[in-house]
């Protein structure tokens, strides 16, 4: 049976899980970050993790996915400053355990709405206001009604309130042209 393994980089904790198809855990366990202040630590604990888990409930994974803590880069799978984790800066923690176990690795932020917006409390929801609160608190919002966005979704923040975006919402107020 296959099944996709799901890692939690917090500030206080590292959480390693296994879930099948629909998003169900099979299997989790956990370890405090402190335990992996430097990233071949924390590299190193989330394998034998991983590997335990899938070993011991005979599942093969498919893929991992990782929501973490922090700036962090999804397009290269790179760690930015991490304020609880210093010593993960600049670390490639997709790559790392892509060679490791054969497939395919995900890096986001923890507080990105996607995965909520897709498999949690709001799905099929066309809008959604996503909270974290751990060590640190983080957020999202799902807008898929908003105006496209350049990272090539809809209703982004970016799209709706950053300075570009109010200046076209200015501009496009017929009380505002002169």
């Amino acid at each position: 049976m296959t099944a996709i393994g799901a890692v939690d980089i917090g500030g206080t904790k590292l959480a390693v899980g296994i879930v099948d198809e629909n998003g169900r855990v099979l299997s989790r366990m956990e370890s405090p970050s402190r335990k992996a202040e430097g990233y071949h630590d924390g590299l190193e604990l989330i394998t034998k993790m991983l590997g335990q888990m899938s070993r011991d409930a005979g599942l093969i994974l498919e893929g991992i996915g990782i929501g973490s803590t922090g700036p962090v880069d999804p397009m290269t799978g790179c760690f930015g400053d991490l304020d609880f984790l210093p010593r993960w800066k600049g670390a490639n923690i997709c790559g790392d355990l892509q060679r490791h176990f054969h497939v395919s690795v995900a890096l986001e932020n923890d507080a990105d709405a996607l995965a909520e917006a897709g498999w949690g409390a709001g799905r099929n929801k066309s809008r959604l206001i996503y909270v974290t609160i751990g060590t640190g608190i983080g957020g999202g919002i799902i807008n898929t009604s908003g105006p496209h966005c350049s990272c090539g979704f809809e209703g982004c923040w970016d799209s709706l309130a950053a300075g570009p975006a109010m200046v076209r919402w200015m501009e496009s107020q017929p009380e505002c042209r002169h």
